[in-house]
């Protein structure tokens, strides 16, 4: 089934709000802290909120199924080179330095012997890559290795910096 995007003029800080607000029961379950900070919450950008809000929830989520129990999950929204940037850090299981270039490729995963239960199909990160890419952007993994944490850095285009929120606007476009 293709995926297709209802793309809308949306706050970037309400997405963020709603991937936290899905996958919040699932990181307090493993004992994490989660800190989220935003630049500016007020960001108004062109995308499928539901599509952005899962691509955000599922880095949410791995970040915890792959951080021991008490581990700190960090999410940061940030205006750098030219697009809003959507950070998820953990200081979990990591990723070894030759896995980094697959871990987006479908079915690929690294050996996570650290939680298997909770293992996976292996597309959640394949998935976030296409529907990131779908909305214009890009995104990249970093670690420094097995055992210290992993980094994801979700890149997307501004449509809108500080604009009013849409229905505003088209209510001051109709005024005469």
């Amino acid at each position: 089934r293709k995926v297709v995007l209802q793309p809308q003029v949306v706050c970037l800080g309400e997405v963020i709000a709603s991937a936290v607000e899905t996958t919040r029961p699932f990181i307090d379950a493993h004992g994490h802290a989660l800190e989220v900070s935003l630049d500016d919450g007020n960001v108004w950008i062109e995308a499928d909120p539901v599509r952005l809000s899962q691509v955000i929830g599922n880095l949410l989520h791995n970040a915890a199924k792959f951080t021991p129990p008490g581990g700190r999950i960090r999410l940061q929204s940030r205006f750098a080179q030219e697009a809003w940037q959507v950070v998820v850090e953990d200081n979990g299981a990591g990723i070894a330095a030759d896995m980094l270039p697959k871990v987006f490729d479908l079915f690929t995963q690294a050996d996570r012997s650290l939680d298997r239960t909770e293992g996976g199909l292996g597309i959640g990160l394949s998935l976030v890559k296409g529907l990131v890419e779908m909305h214009g952007g890009t995104v990249r993994a970093e670690s420094a290795g097995p055992g210290r944490g992993s980094r994801f850095t979700i890149s997307l285009p501004v449509a809108l910096r500080r604009a009013p929120p849409p229905r505003a606007a088209a209510r001051a476009d109709a005024e005469p």
